[in-house]
């Protein structure tokens, strides 16, 4: 078990203390020895009075250490007692504080309070355990749950509500408070507060009293009412000022109760209905109790309407999405399996994913305000387009499903895209002057045709929009078996992938970047994973399954081995090392920019030049904060390239706006350099690119047929698997030296 962070502030001001004081003790002791010594010096002394003075500098040496040393502690002992209040208030109050930390891509307990075992009667192994907090969070609570770390890691913050079973048995109201550490994103801090405590006033009859939410009254043998506070009467719509004609039956209704007899049980406390006088029916909680001498009863009647409307409150938290006032996935999920239960055999079922294209744009260029309006009108359209058999819900922002059920033709499902699509064909019109052209993306599937699960049918309707999202235009999908095989490798590529970081399976192959005379000018890094089953696989086959954080752990540990391996990497003709490595968006930041320069000197020392190469689509609406660290990459002596330039997003833009050494023309457009206009689209980049003083690679060149056609062209430097394929680089210099 870790430490609490109160503990780790403690131990941090306590060494703060003694290095102040190791630091008076240094400069005092040296301030003496200077003065002792310069005094041997300046003075004659006889051998005696040598022996004495030598003495005395001792014993005040030694006194100073004392000193020192006693104030040492005092200090620490100051600031441990300062710091025991919150300590004892820590692991001894009514909140337990607990911290995650990010292992394998999933947080893990690392510490909680040692008060959770009088709040909630675990211990803190309990608490540490695997799944320990999962099962014991109430069933109903735990869809509401389940997003809570995906939130707070969005939103640095996020606090929720829900029932958690204790010890003894009996579920208790939390209030879970979770935010992320300000320098560090794989720690989250959360605290859990009993929210019971804050409804102590229910075994309180003075504070119930004042909130008018209990009554009390005084019943005889037979159960009438003898007397009672105007709480009571209030609640039950009581006036009569002679109550005792009036039978406590005569005000409430037992839910609860089997018992026939018109006498109420002592001791057992019955769910109740009552009206009150505006008529209204409220559920209360009413208990009957005796004096000790069994002689009086009491009943006691608590209103419930507060809590009913709390938990009503608290269902829509769960299962309603606050901005469009939707369902959300959760009521989503529970009404598609009743869909498949009650779904007769000639009948299918579909579930449609429906994404609004480039919607960040909405929200980078008109600003949140408007694009949450838009987001309510798209949902007001959608729901317009439904036909009676299908309801709309909302996971989040612009992501939107609809359920279609008792569909008797598949061309149903058709008819509903198609209307989808076309609702948003008219401008959306926010405030007067002020419209937006909306599109949307869809991904659909059915019940039995694709799946039989309501797991199965979500996951297959979200493949089928992704497949949709990486058109180049607004596209409807229906599922296919093949979607399905490929959505399952990648989930297996993605578990896989954090196990193959720990296990060192990725290698830096090179390859040669080669001038019209076929002579290395300098070399391409490229990753590969040493796959234990697959085999070699290429970093374009697992790179985009890769989370950011991974994507940072893969592309720091490449350019450590790149630099490692910078001694054994053959120069050019020139004595030069010329290396190109592939970089994410994800990474550019300031460490990186950091980390670079102080490599420089290894750069030097070995005569080497970076080049960091950028796919085109990480240029496409760049941030101030990426601009800015290419200015600064550049400024430090690198240069940056353009990889897979025309990859569908080409445009002059980049070529003016970033400081651009070279571009790669994108493989596909070598492959087509045999048709006429592909040959003269080529030929207008290549021209215009040297007359802009940048340039031009030919990537991918594949066959003698194509380095022909790119040497007429006049790149500057050609690369691909026909003029030397990628190698490990002990293979690379084998084949080199051969």
């Amino acid at each position: 078990m870790g430490k609490n962070p109160i503990e780790r502030t403690s131990k941090e001001k306590i060494d703060s203390a003694h290095s102040r004081w190791l630091a008076a003790y240094a400069i005092t002791t040296a301030v003496i020895t200077i003065v002792a010594i310069s005094l041997f010096y300046l003075f004659p002394f006889d051998m005696q009075m040598l022996h004495m003075g030598i003495l005395c500098l001792g014993l005040a040496i030694i006194a100073e250490s004392a000193f020192f040393i006693w104030q040492a502690l005092r200090a620490s002992k100051a600031t441990f007692s300062a710091l025991h209040p919150s300590l004892s208030q820590l692991d001894e109050g009514a909140t337990i504080i607990y911290e995650l930390h990010k292992q394998n891509g999933n947080f893990r307990p690392a510490y909680v309070s040692t008060n959770i075992s009088h709040i909630l009667g675990y211990t803190v192994q309990e608490a540490l355990s695997p799944n320990w907090w999962f099962d014991n969070v109430h069933p109903e609570d735990r869809a509401l749950t389940l997003s809570a770390i995906s939130k707070v890691e969005a939103n640095k913050t996020f606090v929720h509500r829900y029932r958690f079973r204790s010890k003894h048995g009996s579920y208790i109201w939390l209030r879970d408070e979770l935010r992320t550490f300000n320098d560090d994103d794989t720690k989250i801090a959360g605290q859990w507060t009993d929210m019971s405590q804050d409804l102590t006033w229910m075994r309180d009859s003075k504070a119930v009293t004042q909130r008018e939410l209990m009554g009390f009254a005084e019943l005889n043998e037979h159960d009438c009412i003898v007397r009672a506070d105007n709480n009571f009467r209030n609640l039950v719509g009581l006036t009569d000022s002679l109550p005792n004609a009036h039978h406590i039956l005569d005000f409430i209704s037992p839910l609860n109760s089997d018992n026939e007899s018109p006498l109420l049980a002592t001791g057992i406390e019955y769910l109740v209905e009552f009206n009150r006088p505006s008529q209204q029916s409220l559920q209360g909680l009413l208990k009957i109790s005796e004096d000790k001498q069994g002689s009086v009863r009491f009943v006691t009647l608590i209103d419930l309407s507060a809590f009913i409307l709390e938990r009503r409150r608290l269902k829509q938290i769960a299962y309603l999405q606050p901005l469009t006032g939707l369902p959300n996935i959760e009521q989503l999920k529970l009404d598609l399996q009743n869909a498949l239960e009650t779904a007769a055999d000639n009948e299918l079922v579909a579930v449609l994913n429906i994404n609004i294209r480039e919607f960040h744009k909405v929200n980078e260029s008109y600003g949140v305000d408007d694009g949450d309006r838009v987001l309510q009108r798209v949902a007001q359209r959608f729901k317009q387009a439904l036909p009676e058999n299908a309801f709309l819900y909302c996971a989040w922002g612009d992501d939107f499903w609809v359920l279609l059920s008792g569909i008797k033709e598949y061309m149903a499902l058709q008819d509903l895209m198609d209307n989808l699509m076309n609702s948003l064909n008219k401008p959306i019109l926010i405030e007067q002057h002020k419209q937006i052209k909306a599109s949307a993306n869809i991904g659909a599937c059915t019940y039995p045709l694709d799946g039989l699960t309501a797991a199965e049918l979500l996951s297959y309707a979200s493949s089928a929009l992704q497949r949709a999202r990486r058109q180049t235009s607004a596209c409807q999908v229906i599922f296919n078996q093949e979607m399905a095989s490929d959505s399952q490798s990648q989930l297996l590529v993605k578990q896989q992938l954090h196990d193959a970081i720990e296990a060192s399976q990725f290698e830096i192959y090179y390859q040669p970047m080669c001038d019209s005379s076929l002579q290395a000018q300098g070399y391409e890094a490229l990753l590969r994973w040493n796959h234990e089953e697959e085999g070699v696989i290429a970093a374009a086959n697992f790179l985009p399954l890769c989370d950011t954080v991974t994507k940072q752990k893969l592309g720091t540990w490449a350019i450590q081995r790149i630099i490692d391996d910078l001694p054994s990497i053959p120069v050019n003709a020139e004595g030069k090392r010329n290396i190109a490595v592939n970089v994410f968006a994800e990474q550019l930041d300031d460490a990186f920019v950091s980390d670079m320069v102080q490599f420089s000197h290894q750069l030097s020392e070995t005569n080497t030049h970076f080049c960091f190469e950028l796919k085109e689509a990480s240029l496409i609406d760049p941030s101030d904060e990426l601009r800015q660290t290419l200015s600064r990459l550049t400024e430090a002596g690198f240069s940056l390239i353009i990889d897979d330039f025309g990859a569908g997003f080409a445009g002059l833009t980049y070529l003016r706006e970033f400081p651009i050494s070279a571009i790669k023309v994108e493989h596909d457009f070598i492959k087509k350099l045999d048709n006429e206009r592909g040959y003269a689209i080529v030929d207008g980049i290549v021209e215009l690119s040297h007359r802009a003083g940048i340039k031009v690679h030919a990537l991918g060149v594949e066959s003698e047929q194509q380095l022909k056609q790119a040497r007429a062209l006049k790149f500057d430097l050609y690369q691909g698997r026909y003029i030397h394929p990628a190698k490990p680089l002990n293979e690379l210099v084998d084949n080199i030296n051969n």
